[in-house]
Formats: C-alpha cells, structure tokens, sequence
C-alpha cells in the first residue's frame, strides 16, 4: 500500500485563499481606503519631523549651508501650499482662510487633508476638489521638500566627517525623506488607477491595476521599488556631478534636460496645461505645472504622470533611460568609492528588473499606456470618439478648449445640441447627471439656441460661473455624487423651452 503523504499547499489552494482575503477587503474597501490615506499622512508628517530636526542638527554642528538649504526647503513647501490655499479658498470669509492658513503652517496638512478624502467630504464654493488638493500638495511637498532634502541630507552623508552622530541622525532622516517621496509616488499612482469615477471616465487609461489583491500588492510593490531605485540614483548622481564640477555641472545636466523637455512640449504644441483657464493665468499654470510635474516624474517616477495629460507615457520611459545614463555617467566621473558605485548600478538593474516585472504584473491591455505617444489634444479627442455614454463624452468640457475646439469642436457642438433636452429632461426626474455645476462648464458658443442658453444659465450656474472666473480655475475632478442632479428647473419653464425647440 502506498503511503499516505501529508498534501502540500496548491497554486489552487493559495488562488483560493488570495480570493477569499480580497473578498473580505472588498467589503471592507472604505476601512482600507481610509487607513492607507492616514498611513501616507502620518508618513508626511514623522518626515517633516525628521527633517526639522536635521536642520537643527546641521546648525549645531556648525555646517550653516546644510542648515540653511534645509530650512529653504521646508519654508518653501510650506509657502507653496499656503498660496494654494489662499488661492483654493478666495472666496470663502476671512476666518475660513485663516484656519486653512494655520492647518498649513503647523505642519497638519497632510493629516487634515486625507481626513477630507477618507470621508468623502465636498465644498462646492472652493476651485479644487479636496482630493485633487491633496495631490497637488503631496507634488509640492516632494518637488520643494521630499527630492531636494533627500540631496541635501546625502550630499551631508558623504561629505561627513567627524560627525559621528550627525551621521547617524542623517541616516535616520535621509531614509525617512527617501521612504516618504517612494510611498507618495506609489499612493498617488495606486490612489487614482482604483478610483471607480476614474475608470468610469477614462477606461482608456485607468484599470492597470489587477482586481485581486494579491495583484495589487505585487504592481504597488513594483511601482514603490521603481521610485526608491529612481530617487537614490538621481540624489547620488547629482552628489556625485557636484563633487567634480560643482554646481555648474550638475545645473547644466537638469537645466538641460528640463529645457529639452520643455522645447518637445512646444514643438508639438502640447504646452498649454489641459485645465481650463486662459490668458496669462494659463501660460503661468502651463509653466509652473510642467517643471513640477516633470521634476516629480524624473525623480519619484510617478506612474500617474504618464497620462498624456501631463509627461505623456512615452516620456515616462525616457526619463528613466535619462535617469540610468545619469547614474552611469556620474560614476564614470567618480571611481574612486567602489561602494558608491556598486550602490548606483545596482540601483539601475533594480530600475530596470522592477519596470520589466511591473509591465508582467499589471493588466495586458494597459501594457500601450507606458509606450502612449499621444498629446494630451489627441487624448481628449480619442476619449470622446470612444466613449460609450453621454457621461463619458461630457468629460471633454474638463479641459481647456486649445485641447478640443479647433479640431472636434462642431462635433461636440452638434452633440451637445442634440443631446440637451433629453438630458434637462433627465435633471428634472433626478436621474441625469446635468446638474448646476456641469451646466456651468458649457461653454456659451456650444449651445445655439438662445432659450436654452439662458435655462442652464441659473442664478446657482452663474454664482458658480462668478466664482470660478474670480479663481482662474474649475474644478479638476469631480465627485460621482456631483452629477446626481441638483436645484433642477421648474417644469412650467422645460415646457416652454421644448415649445420653442
């Protein structure tokens, strides 16, 4: 009789329990939703920390420039998301704004702003919505705190001497600054493919992300070693060019690569930013949100960047080809340190295996989105000719018209009039999704009959018109339940119009 064998865990087996555990997390998405987003806040908040007490340490110890540089970064930070507050919040009373003032400048934005998103909190009269918000104060912190701290701290690191403490302390706060820049890049990516609206919006981009979550871990896994690899090769590099030829050299690598990147964006008229706000307030959003996007995405490698909206994805792959010819190039310049070397070009193999398992491990079909050459002005276009539903269609009034107007305009202008009534109609029984704030990004010239025009142009559409022009901005991304229908039109007036039509 043969003998009885203890069965071993099966691939089945292991598939069953991964299904079970990602069943169990399903129906608890909120608690998990809520506790990843304090997770990255109380991340932000300990590297804050970490970092005013480094530069406290420098001060101590006598090395002023170290101290000084630190201290930049963290005032910086700060002073950029006060302005975004003060801009976001315009019209809100003055005690309003002096409590968004003091939640910025005790260093409790992070905490407060996932708060606001884990609850799905919504202020119609701010420019912004409030999860929006907290990407773009988690860019500003990376880009003015998280990436230039990290070189400061390294560039102390390896000029040490004789600090023996201080060493140790700047470790602790360098691998801090390091783990909170990686962990953002890799939340923000996670945070926006998993959003349900974003999917229902953008199926063409959003939905890398496995459905298991055992294929979830494995692609944030992927995403989190590719920014830490990104980072310690970009900090190193530019620590090491600054050692041979000082700040000259190192400027003329980063300017260069960020004015190429600039004149692409120019050549094939992609400049222009994608929100919709014209004039000159325009041109200095195009310009302040192209370096800060492209700085977080040369240095973090931002998976969510690689929208055509922002550095398109076939940009994504040259910055880290640029970013492993950086790394090489600097330790051509530097041979004298074999441990330093053998750190950079392991980092860049670790780049290299991390994109190649990451392109394995999400779903096939969003494989093209890292290799997209598209503008975002053949995005916006492609996304409307693809869409399946009105809803998805209205997307294209999110963006700046430069984007649409001179190529599909009449297009959508001839949807729009062919659609409206049915969708007034829809608003009325509450199913439709034309409430006052979609109304009030219909651009006047798209709606031709004057009756109708001046129906969807209520006294709630034009306070919320009057307030957006007062900002220079709209909102970027709007909550599902904002399309719900709300303040709907009397029925004696929708009767009128539908005479007149």
């Amino acid at each position: 009789m043969a003998a009885n064998h203890r069965p071993s865990p099966s691939r089945s087996n292991l598939a069953e329990i991964s299904s079970r555990f990602s069943t169990v997390m399903q129906n608890n998405k909120s608690l998990l939703l809520r506790c990843e987003l304090y997770g990255m806040a109380a991340l932000s908040m300990v590297d804050m920390v970490t970092d005013i007490l480094m530069t406290y340490r420098f001060h101590e110890t006598g090395r002023q420039t170290f101290a000084l540089a630190c201290a930049a970064c963290i005032i910086l930070n700060l002073l950029l998301q006060a302005l975004g507050c003060l801009m976001f919040y315009w019209n809100e009373p003055w005690h309003k704004q002096l409590k968004e003032q003091f939640i910025t400048w005790s260093c409790i934005k992070p905490g407060v702003d996932a708060y606001r998103v884990a609850t799905n909190q919504y202020d119609k009269h701010i420019a912004m919505d409030h999860r929006s918000q907290m990407t773009g104060n988690r860019c500003v912190e990376m880009v003015t705190e998280g990436i230039p701290g990290t070189v400061i701290q390294l560039s102390a690191f390896v000029t040490d001497t004789g600090h023996s403490d201080l060493s140790t302390t700047a470790m602790v706060s360098l691998t801090t600054s390091i783990a909170t820049s990686a962990c953002i890049s890799a939340h923000l990516s996670w945070h926006w493919d998993l959003s349900e609206e974003e999917r229902e919006k953008q199926p063409q981009f959003y939905g890398y992300f496995p459905q298991t979550l055992l294929g979830q871990v494995i692609v944030f896994t992927q995403l989190l070693l590719m920014s830490l690899f990104t980072l310690a090769i970009r900090s190193l590099s530019v620590v090491l060019f600054s050692l041979r030829g000082g700040f000259q050299l190192v400027g003329a690598v980063l300017g260069g690569e960020l004015c190429l990147y600039l004149i692409i964006k120019l050549l094939r008229k992609d400049f222009l930013y994608w929100v919709p706000i014209k004039g000159w307030p325009g041109i200095i959003l195009a310009f302040v949100g192209r370096i800060v996007i492209k700085i977080a995405q040369d240095w973090t490698c931002v998976c969510q960047f690689r929208h055509p909206n922002e550095v398109g994805g076939y940009y994504f792959v040259v910055s880290m080809a640029a970013t492993i010819l950086m790394g090489i190039a600097s330790i051509l310049l530097y041979e004298t340190d074999a441990y330093i070397i053998y750190v950079v070009v392991g980092c860049c193999i670790g780049l290299v295996l991390s994109f190649v398992l990451l392109l394995f491990s999400i779903e096939r079909n969003y494989v093209r989105t890292f290799f997209d050459t598209r503008t975002c002005s053949e995005f916006v276009q492609d996304c409307f000719h693809l869409a399946d539903e009105d809803l998805q269609k209205f997307n294209v009034f999110h963006f700046n018209e430069n984007k649409w107007r001179s190529d599909i305009g009449e297009e959508v202008k001839a949807w729009v009039n062919e659609s409206i009534l049915r969708w007034l109609d829809e608003a009325e029984e509450e199913e439709g999704f034309l409430d006052d704030f979609a109304k009030s990004i219909i651009p006047d010239w798209i709606v031709e009959d004057p009756s109708i025009l001046n129906e969807i142009r209520n006294s709630q559409v034009q306070e919320l018109m009057s307030d957006r022009w007062k900002m220079t901005s709209v909102r970027l991304h709007n909550n599902s339940a904002r399309w719900s229908g709300s303040n709907r039109s009397s029925g004696n007036r929708r009767n009128k119009i539908k005479a007149i039509a």
